[in-house]
């Protein structure tokens, strides 16, 4: 090592391994926010009784998961499905209690076994299925609505998921937006550990056929329209299928897709445009959620220097044909600010009361392509032209 530069330059960087440790340990510090209180117990499923209709004032609310996962199953308590990759979809339900005193914009999860019904999230009466049954169950569950209302959403989680993190924050979502359709987790095998990065972003890419057979599945059911909601890497895996899918003529072949929320989307910029451009522009009904104090975001982009889609400016989105909604107003109370799309009350209700609700803000451009739309103090809403 005598001659060569021993600090932290963008060269030396490539051969001292001080400064890979010191890039490693920025990453840990900076999206240790995304996961939540880090006291609470990881792994929650089924761990507590079913408490279905208790709770002190008698009104437990409860939301059925429906689950498609490439990760393989687990035999160790709370977990349900691990953090280890499958060559095979498994299928699975869950019901998640929500607690009487639910705060808008927040996951309340247990501090200490077992969750108490009156105060925290319990996910409990795990099923596993085949995929036939799954899609007969999910298909129940709407069937009593009449037809141009029997919704379905595919939620698509990010970086360092686990199993209870992924069903706890979309059974959040679910009750906070008010959406009246099926959700539908799509879990790919993210390890759930802040330094396993690069295994995540290969899980990825090893599910896109899976999400892929997923969605097609989806789209010759009963179901009359699919949003999509994916979050930071998930993001990554979600446009990567969507691709796949423009270029075989199989992308939106029904009709059905309605939404695809990307929120904070962990993507290099280009690698995104060039997902976009191979899309029909009349079939861009994208929203993307962007916002310029992301923390998480920013650490990405610099270890792989390249911008990522989730805190670029509107107006370069815009001009991909795609819709944006600018959270940087948004106060939230996220170190990072990467999860502002749940965390904040006047996005989550936004997100259900506008745009999942079908309301596309305008009647002159019902398809609103390419507009950037600014969320304000108190959820103000400012269309850019």
């Amino acid at each position: 090592m005598t001659g060569q530069n021993k600090k932290c330059g963008r060269n030396a960087c490539l051969v001292q391994p001080q400064c890979v440790l010191t890039r490693r340990a920025a990453m840990a510090t900076l999206l240790a926010g995304t996961v939540g209180a880090c006291s609470a117990p990881r792994h929650l499923i089924a761990v507590g009784p079913d408490t279905l209709g208790a709770g002190t004032d008698g009104t437990i609310r409860s939301h059925r998961i429906f689950i498609a996962t490439t990760r393989a199953p687990s035999s160790e308590p709370g977990v349900f499905f691990s953090g280890r990759r499958s060559e095979k979809l498994s299928f699975a339900t869950v019901d998640v209690q929500i607690p009487a005193n639910h705060v808008v914009g927040q996951v309340e999860r247990p501090r200490r076994l077992p969750p108490d019904p009156d105060k925290d999230f319990i996910i409990s009466n795990p099923q596993t299925l085949d995929g036939k049954g799954l899609l007969s169950e999910a298909e129940a569950a709407v069937r009593t609505r009449p037809r141009g209302e029997r919704k379905l959403l595919i939620w698509v989680h990010g970086f360092n998921s686990t199993l209870t993190d992924a069903v706890l924050l979309l059974a959040q979502f679910v009750e906070d937006t008010g959406y009246d359709g099926v959700p539908l987790l799509f879990s790919w095998a993210s390890d759930g550990r802040l330094t396993s990065y690069v295994y995540d972003i290969n899980s990825a890419l090893i599910a896109r056929d899976a999400i892929s057979e997923v969605a097609r599945t989806l789209g010759q059911s009963s179901f009359d329209s699919i949003d999509i909601v994916a979050h930071s890497m998930g993001n990554f895996l979600a446009m990567e299928a969507i691709r796949g899918g423009s270029q075989k003529n199989v992308y939106d072949s029904t009709g059905k897709l309605a939404n695809i929320i990307l929120a904070a989307p962990d993507i290099d910029y280009d690698l995104f445009a060039a997902q976009v451009t191979s899309i029909p522009p009349e079939k861009r009904r994208f929203f993307v959620l962007i916002s310029d104090d992301d923390q998480a975001l920013r650490l990405s982009g610099f270890l792989g220097r390249r911008p990522r889609v989730g805190s670029v400016d509107a107006d370069r989105l815009t001009r991909l044909g795609v819709n944006v909604i600018d959270l940087s107003q948004v106060k939230d109370t996220s170190s990072t600010h990467h999860d502002k799309f749940t965390d904040a009350p006047e996005v989550v209700q936004l997100l259900g009361t506008r745009i999942l609700a079908g309301d596309n803000y305008t009647t002159s451009n019902p398809s609103l392509l390419g507009e950037a739309i600014v969320i304000g103090a108190g959820g103000a809403l400012e269309i850019i032209e």
